[in-house]
């Protein structure tokens, strides 16, 4: 990544709304995009699945605790109280990803996300709508973007996240 466009993502990054992911911390330093949530530092780790006969990047969050170690990524989201905190930790995580991934990496295959199953408890209607407009502040479109879902989701669900352009991936979530 060239310094000018290190400023320009920071400046991006200086400049997302903070109600899409309440304000938490979310910063570029030498090892890509990193968030911070109840003092841990998230950052992400690719790996390659196959989906649909492609071998595809998906992005899991690496979590270290205050004390620098490694801390599960289960254990964090039961931290986030309730619907709002869930909303926008899933959110700033996804957008973690795709930032370090097609930003930082500069990487133009798709990428898969998992979407947190708890998320579905919450979210009754516009799926995908809020992080489809988070990547639009960075200039990136859902195109890219294979989301990761449980498999027994109501069809207006997935009709939300098809509709704002996202591709869909029904894996075993748990």
């Amino acid at each position: 990544m060239s310094p000018d466009q290190q400023a320009t993502l920071a400046a991006l990054i200086g400049s997302l709304p903070t109600q899409w992911v309440a304000g938490y911390p979310l910063v570029l330093d030498e090892g890509g995009v990193v968030g911070r949530f109840f003092k841990c530092e998230l950052r992400s780790h690719f790996s390659r699945i196959e989906v649909g006969g492609a071998h595809l990047a998906r992005a899991d969050l690496q979590v270290r605790g205050p004390d620098g170690e490694p801390f599960p990524a289960s254990k964090l989201f039961t931290l986030a109280a309730g619907e709002d905190g869930l909303l926008k930790l899933d959110r700033l995580c996804r957008l973690i990803h795709a930032l370090n991934h097609f930003k930082v990496a500069g990487r133009r295959d798709p990428l898969v996300i998992a979407i947190h199953p708890r998320l579905f408890d919450y979210v009754k209607t516009a799926h995908g709508r809020t992080f489809a407009r988070m990547l639009s502040h960075f200039d990136l479109t859902p195109a890219g973007i294979v989301l990761e879902l449980p498999p027994d989701l109501p069809q207006a669900t997935l009709d939300g996240y098809l509709g704002e352009g996202f591709t869909l991936h029904f894996s075993r979530l748990s």
